[in-house]
């Protein structure tokens, strides 16, 4: 067992240093940290260091040291060695003695601070910290008669967003704040030292907006200095003057929230998190981001090149960004096509992104008009071309296969080597896709009646119009869950042995139950590389992670067996009769693009499932091989810096793994608007205005009903959905079908009509609302709610 007694110090003489003779920690954190500060050029009050403080033994000197701090009071702080480290901080275990007065009080509050070194307190805490702060020091500084003192953070310890620094103020001394006695003024600033929060203890702020400038300009010019994020003590004397106390790292922190985010191509470049937040919503892994991320850039910047609006695919991103651990469109980048091609515009680009109109988003000078009928035509060959490559990719995904190989050297080096197929499907989905939005705008203008804009209702004609299309690869998946929930429910011992069954048990059932177990077999060998966020090389696919999806199975099985009305997918035929000689002849087109759509969606799914159980093999052979303490460190790592660490093994390269790991959780916490002019920030939470309980987004499918809210963020949250209740979620992605069944309609924050929700919503006969934008944060689980399918709206009825 360790012994995490303090051993008592060798005696060495104490000795008096000056700030400017302090050089290492070994005096402890707080004198170095002091040093530091005066090396920076701030204004501290004047200070000396006892060295190997010892009671009852002082050193040479002592009351000339003293007395050259003037007749003022002085504060007398612990400093020990091993305190306020960049590992440990031993904040607050050992003591300090302020305004004191006089030599002999001195001489007490050296003797006092010495004695906190063996305090039980202390000796407890060093045994959690396996720290060991074997020898005291002291620091002797004149007290500044403060008008207002705190704290500055130059990173959030609670968001840990380096980009944030945090202030907190109290009136009069800082000992106040630091002992819980006072609660302070709260004020976080961005990095243009903008208040973006401020929380204030009582009616009038303690800090003003100069004070709050100098601050924020002292304590960045302190980071700055240090390479690393500090935790800084001020304080402000009764002429306005600004001193500083103490300087520390801030040992808390995880990697940097930021260090993987992409440089934009110009600064204002408009970005959004709709379409690609239902492909990949939440934060991501280094992994995930370099990787998945960098591929759907490359195939839009391969569209780009092939229509002639780009020369050649830039390897920095252009068509996407990645911010906070968040992935975004760039718009802007989009509307490279709109400058380049004839009938092209930046509205009809945010339409089909967004689901709406995007004012911020400015159109790019165009090109000459000749250059712009030749891209059109090559626009053209373009997307009418994607059923043959379409065809092309069936046979390329079938051949496609990644080895198993025994070491992680051959592991990676075939990652490397094949790594260009995943950017190729998406190359192909994207093609395909844009062959099924030109022919879906086509509809919707003919609906439109040639008008600039569809009205509500002409939108909402159009989506039925193509919701007619069948054997589409996503509803047909829907189809066959349907029928295996159906299937269970109608069994005798459904209920014991499922419903009421703990997850794991109710699998083992399901695996084990003759007919059962062959159509749940058969259905995972058709669509068991799908599930939750399934381009994320870091989440398992339903195959990978049965449990998840048997979990919201349960949720239908309890939902028939309770007699609730649930309802069934099915294919809504589309009556011609009535409709214009050009919509009969160019539904069918369309229809063939969406199921072509969904089918290489499938196609590039099968391909990043190959790609994630290999990045998965990896990490256990790195583990195998001693490389990482654990597999899962694989996916904290980029893609580009994968072959350098499985050459080198660099610890150091594991540790800032293991940092990254611990940044995703904080990563996920952040919300961000819908639309960004420039780099993306979180939103700050606030309350939304519910415009007299009326929400108006996108018809997505036609309905009307009444019905019980409920909000989920997370496919944990949705396990809580009951029968007929109304769902509000930000996105929904395949993970989230297997609910469909049980909801009476469905909100969301983002999504377009082509939107894996309101597709789904269609084959349902569900009345689906999409792009409310705030409907998340306006409606609350348990509100009654009006969904308008047929008009956009959404109503809080209570």
């Amino acid at each position: 067992m360790k012994d995490t007694a303090r051993r008592a110090p060798e005696r060495t003489e104490p000795a008096i240093l000056q700030l400017s003779e302090v050089t290492d920690t070994s005096v402890g954190g707080k004198a170095y940290g002091l040093s530091r500060l005066t090396g920076m050029g701030l204004a501290v009050p004047p200070a000396f260091v006892i060295r190997h403080a010892q009671r009852g033994r002082y050193p040479d000197g002592l009351r000339e040291a003293w007395e050259a701090l003037g007749k003022h009071p002085v504060a007398v702080r612990s400093s020990a060695e091993g305190e306020d480290g960049a590992d440990d901080s031993f904040a607050g275990q050992y003591d300090t003695v302020l305004d004191v007065q006089g030599y002999d009080a001195l001489l007490s509050a050296i003797d006092q601070c010495v004695a906190s070194l063996y305090s039980e307190r202390a000796r407890e805490y060093a045994g959690r910290q396996e720290g060991d702060a074997a020898t005291m020091n002291i620091v002797v500084q004149r007290m500044v008669n403060a008008r207002a003192a705190g704290v500055a953070f130059t990173a959030d310890p609670v968001s840990a967003r380096r980009d944030v620094l945090v202030i907190d103020a109290v009136a009069g001394l800082g000992e106040a704040l630091v002992s819980g006695e006072a609660t302070p003024d709260h004020f976080a600033l961005d990095r243009q030292d903008k208040v973006i929060h401020q929380s204030l203890a009582g009616e009038a702020a303690v800090l003003s907006a100069e004070d709050l400038a100098g601050i924020a300009r002292g304590a960045r010019q302190a980071e700055v200095h240090e390479g690393h994020p500090l935790d800084l003590e001020w304080a402000i004397d009764a002429d306005g003057e600004l001193y500083w106390l103490q300087a520390r790292p801030v040992t808390t922190l995880p990697a940097d929230l930021n260090e993987c985010d992409t440089t934009l191509p110009r600064p204002d470049d408009v970005l959004t998190i709709s379409n690609i937040g239902e492909m990949m919503p939440g934060a991501v892994c280094p992994l995930t981001g370099s990787f998945t991320g960098w591929s759907i850039d490359y195939g839009l910047q391969h569209m780009q090149v092939a229509v002639g609006t780009r020369e050649r695919i830039d390897k920095d991103w252009q068509v996407t960004a990645w911010a906070y651990g968040h992935l975004f469109l760039n718009l802007t980048g989009n509307i490279v096509m709109s400058a380049g091609v004839l009938g092209s515009t930046p509205e009809q680009t945010a339409q089909t992104l967004c689901g709406r109109p995007v004012p911020e988003l400015k159109a790019l000078p165009p090109l000459p008009t000749r250059r712009r009928v030749i891209n059109t035509l090559r626009l053209l060959r373009y997307a009418l071309g994607a059923p043959k490559v379409v065809q092309r990719f069936d046979a390329e995904v079938a051949g496609f296969h990644i080895a198993h190989l025994d070491d992680a050297s051959s592991m990676m080096a075939q990652l490397s080597e094949k790594a260009w197929f995943y950017e190729h499907a998406m190359a192909v989905h994207i093609q395909s896709s844009s062959l099924s939005g030109f022919l879906s705008a086509i509809v919707e203008n003919m609906v439109a009646k040639r008008s600039n804009h569809a009205t509500l209702e002409e939108q909402a004609e159009a989506m039925r119009l193509l919701a007619g299309a069948t054997e589409v690869e996503s509803a047909e998946m829907v189809l066959q869950l349907d029928a295996l929930v159906d299937h269970i429910a109608s069994l005798p011992e459904a209920r014991s042995s499922f419903c009421e069954a703990q997850t794991a048990a109710a699998l083992h059932w399901l695996r084990h139950a003759p007919e059962t177990g062959k159509q749940f077999e058969q259905f995972l060998a058709a669509h068991g590389h799908r599930g939750y966020r399934e381009l994320c090389m870091r989440d398992p696919s339903w195959a990978e992670d049965q449990e998840q999806l048997v979990q919201s199975m349960q949720a239908g099985v309890r939902a028939r067996l309770a007699g609730a009305t649930t309802h069934s997918a099915h294919h809504a035929s589309v009556d011609v009769v009535g409709l214009s000689r050009g919509l009969k002849w160019i539904l069918p087109k369309a229809h063939n693009a969406v199921r072509r759509r969904e089918h290489t969606k499938s196609h590039l799914v099968t391909v990043a499932h190959r790609f994630k159980r290999a990045f998965a093999h990896l990490g256990e052979l790195l583990v195998s091989e001693g490389s990482l303490p654990d597999a899962d460190l694989v996916y904290f790592f980029t893609f580009e810096e994968l072959p350098g660490f499985v050459a080198s093994q660099d610890p150091a390269m594991v540790r800032q793994a293991e940092l990254r790991r611990a940044a995703l959780p904080f990563q996920q916490r952040f919300d961000f608007p819908e639309i960004s002019v420039g780099a993306p920030t979180p939103l700050q939470e606030q309350v939304t205005d519910a415009g007299e309980g009326k929400i108006a987004g996108r018809p997505a499918s036609s309905g009307v009903v009444e019905g019980t809210a409920r909000v989920a963020h997370t496919l944990a949250e949705a396990a809580e959905l009951q029968p007929g209740e109304i769902l509000v979620t930000p996105i929904t992605d395949i993970g989230w079908t297997p609910y469909f069944s049980m909801i009476a309609g469905l909100v969301t924050d983002l999504g377009s009509a082509v939107s894996h929700g309101a597709v789904i919503a269609r084959e349902y006969g569900l009345p689906c609302v999409v792009n409310s934008r705030v409907g998340t944060r306006v409606i609350k689980s348990g509100d009654r709610l009006r969904l308008d399918g047929d008009s956009g709206m959404v109503e809080i009825l209570n």
